[in-house]
């Protein structure tokens, strides 16, 4: 890998997030090209060299293993060294997202959805039929539907669906989360919250979760969207009991 000064240079603008011990390193070429291809990094051609983006600058990476999680070791949390020797935890549909060109206009729309204008196309947008106008403010209409959250603190039931990571440009890092599943508000009247996500905090790290346990907690849930399927947030979830 070239040596690149530019970019050895914004080390010190980078927060890495080590790996949690020991992980998991390539047993062959063969077996770094099946992996890559599984986290849709490259096709039949190996890569080695990726781009790590941060806020105003990016970084030469090369990926040295991985780390399993869930019950059945399914999923994957990426290990990337960079130029200068330090190791960094970074989720690979994420890293996939750096490579493209337009990550950062992206990442801005995404993040403020609810508060951005929307962006212009370079490209003329052709004409919509009828049927297929109709369909659309069907499917937009459908999106907008929302459930009334309750305002004050309440009881939740949930079952962790995954650990994954969230880039926070606030302090330009990754911040480690947990996605729930199945979220029920548990107080005078139940409401189904369903998908939802929140930080992966030291009491939740203490609580010791699992994917696919369930466990009951207090806590306070807010319209955050992390993506298109998990809308809401739940804020400093406590008080954490597995129930299963």
């Amino acid at each position: 890998m070239a040596n690149n000064l530019s970019h050895i240079e914004k080390s010190e603008l980078t927060k890495y997030i080590p790996p949690k011990g020991e992980f998991t390193k390539f047993l062959s070429d063969e077996d770094y090209l099946e992996k890559g291809q599984l986290w849709g990094l490259f096709n039949k051609n190996p890569k080695h060299e990726f781009l790590f983006k941060g806020q105003d600058y990016q970084r030469m990476v090369k990926i040295v293993g991985y780390e399993t999680y869930g019950v059945t070791a399914e999923y994957h949390t990426i290990i990337i060294e960079f130029e200068d020797g330090n190791l960094s935890s970074i989720h690979p549909a994420y890293l996939k997202e750096m490579q493209s060109p337009n990550f950062k206009k992206v990442y801005i729309v995404d993040e403020n959805a609810s508060k951005s204008t929307e962006v212009k196309s370079e490209n003329p947008i052709p004409k919509e039929t009828k049927s297929t106008t109709t369909t659309k403010a069907s499917k937009e209409k459908k999106e907008t539907i929302s459930i009334v959250l309750p305002t004050e603190k309440s009881h939740f039931n949930g079952t962790v669906k995954e650990f994954s990571t969230k880039y926070n440009h606030f302090n330009d890092s990754e911040e480690e989360i947990v996605i729930w599943e199945n979220v029920i508000v548990k107080d005078d009247t139940e409401l189904t919250i369903g998908d939802a996500w929140c930080s992966l905090s030291k009491s939740l790290k203490a609580a010791e979760l699992e994917v696919g346990h369930s466990y009951q907690f207090d806590g306070k849930v807010v319209d955050k969207k992390l993506n298109k399927e998990v809308r809401y947030k739940l804020n400093n979830p406590s008080k954490v009991a597995k129930l299963s």
